[in-house]
């Protein structure tokens, strides 16, 4: 019987039987946009498994897994972005295990060169960087021949072999033995009720695995998790811009309406950082919201100038805002994502996109998840970030997700800005999501200026 298991599907409740059946490792997947959420651990499933005595080994793959359009850079940035804090403030992973990401079809050697390695490249970009956040090691899961070329590019510490033995470079790889894992076909019926795959561990050293302790605590809570109650409990919105009510539990979910600051809802349950609520009293789910941005007590009515958008925002727990940035990067690397924020920031703006810098990011932060207000100017849009809790990072050492602030005061004075940095290429060099472009993709910029602005600084979401 297998010891080490990799399963797609929630299955704690079946962890003291798994055990009993022989398996001591059990492999579960983060994953920051699928549309399953069994297919992603939680902290439940996670102790359930500890509490029996089981390991736990982590993978993530993304809801376009098998397609190699999933993969570049920046997308490699934004899950691992995402992987490090799920498993730092959900999961509660220690650092020095691994976390392997999945890669999964079979790779071209353009598609490796062109699409795979800046993938990893942008992994190691997020793990590198300075964070009080753990650090992990990155694992690769794929055809012998990607394995091959990230273990041999220096980006990854580990190597799971995918089961598919007609995939490039299987069986070179396999007797390689450079591998960590070796994946086997599933197995018929399963394991104690439990759909699963084999696998096999080299000798030659760990996998990157891990225990949780039997009664592991939960993680620093982004507000108080709200119980189900008999009674209806009553909170308010507390985001001055409004807040997005979604579809389901994360921002990879549908909008469905925008509730105005000062909203009384109903919690419902908790699911991780999101609260399901009911609108009308009745008890029947209306859909989810973010837990930062509900109180317990009535908010006082926000002043509004005659002359501007509303451009001051209510402190909000700095993690809330942390967990968006993968979605933040997501929106601004992508054509769909720019052209959004460009409408709406047309629309809201008279003249865009002239002047229009803090208007466009104010629209990408929304789009992900972010609740700003729309916003007019760089440095009232900065001053509502470093509100939030975003700390002030030196120039040189900025990362993908965070937003470049410029003030000229040169004479005469030239324009202030800011924007986000989408990709990252030592201390100077970026591509950047902003206003400036005619077309709706990244572009590059220097944080030195070189004919711009310079950047004063850089402020990131903790």
């Amino acid at each position: 019987m297998a010891s080490i298991i990799d399963v797609s599907s929630t299955c704690g409740n079946r962890a003291s039987a798994l055990a009993a059946a022989g398996v001591k490792t059990i492999i579960r997947y983060y994953s920051r946009d699928t549309t399953r959420p069994s297919k992603r651990v939680t902290r439940v499933e996670a102790n359930q498994f500890c509490a029996s005595g089981l390991r736990l080994g982590i993978v993530h793959e993304g809801r376009r897994g098998n397609q190699a359009t999933n993969f570049d850079r920046s997308c490699g940035v934004a899950d691992a972005l995402y992987s490090r804090q799920y498993g730092a403030n959900e999961i509660g992973q220690p650092g020095g295990t691994a976390i392997y990401f999945g890669i999964d079809f079979d790779a071209s050697l353009d598609e490796i060169r062109t699409r795979i390695i800046p993938y990893f490249q942008g992994i190691a970009d997020a793990f590198a960087a300075q964070s009080d956040l753990p650090r992990y090691l990155v694992g690769v899961y794929g055809s012998g021949r990607t394995c091959d070329a990230i273990l041999h590019a220096g980006l990854a510490s580990f190597a799971w072999l995918a089961q598919s033995t007609g995939w490039a470079g299987h069986q070179s790889f396999l007797d390689s033995r450079r591998w960590a894992l070796n994946q086997g076909m599933p197995i018929k019926d399963g394991i104690a009720g439990v759909a699963c795959d084999p696998n096999t561990a080299s000798n030659d050293g760990g996998i990157g695995d891990f225990v949780l302790p039997s009664e592991q605590p939960a993680p620093k809570p982004i507000s108080a998790p709200v119980a189900p109650s008999a009674a209806p409990m009553q909170m308010f919105v507390n985001a001055r811009g409004g807040l997005h009510l979604r579809t389901g539990p994360g921002v990879e979910f549908n909008v469905s309406r925008l509730l105005a600051f000062g909203t009384p809802v109903h919690p419902l349950k908790s699911v991780g950082s999101w609260t399901s609520i009911d609108l009308q009293g009745d008890g029947a789910a209306d859909g989810f919201v973010s837990n930062a941005y509900l109180t317990d007590k009535a908010p006082n009515p926000p002043s509004v100038s005659a002359a501007a958008p509303l451009t001051t925002a209510s402190p909000a727990h700095p993690i809330a805002d942390a967990m968006h940035v993968p979605e933040l990067i997501r929106q601004g690397s992508s054509a769909d994502g720019l052209k959004e924020a460009r409408e709406t920031a047309a629309a809201s703006l008279p003249g865009y996109p002239t002047n229009g810098c803090a208007a466009h990011l104010s629209a990408l932060l929304q789009q992900s998840g972010i609740d700003v207000p729309m916003t007019w100017g760089a440095g009232k849009l900065a001053h509502i970030l470093s509100d939030r809790g975003w700390s002030k990072i030196a120039v040189g050492d900025q990362i993908p997700g965070d937003v470049g602030v410029c003030f000229d005061n040169t004479s005469p004075p030239g324009s202030d800005h800011v924007y986000l940095v989408i990709t990252t290429s030592g201390p100077d060099k970026m591509t950047i999501a902003d206003n400036q472009r005619d077309v709706d993709a990244p572009h590059e910029r220097f944080a030195s200026g070189q004919g711009k602005t310079p950047t004063e600084y850089f402020l990131r979401a903790r």
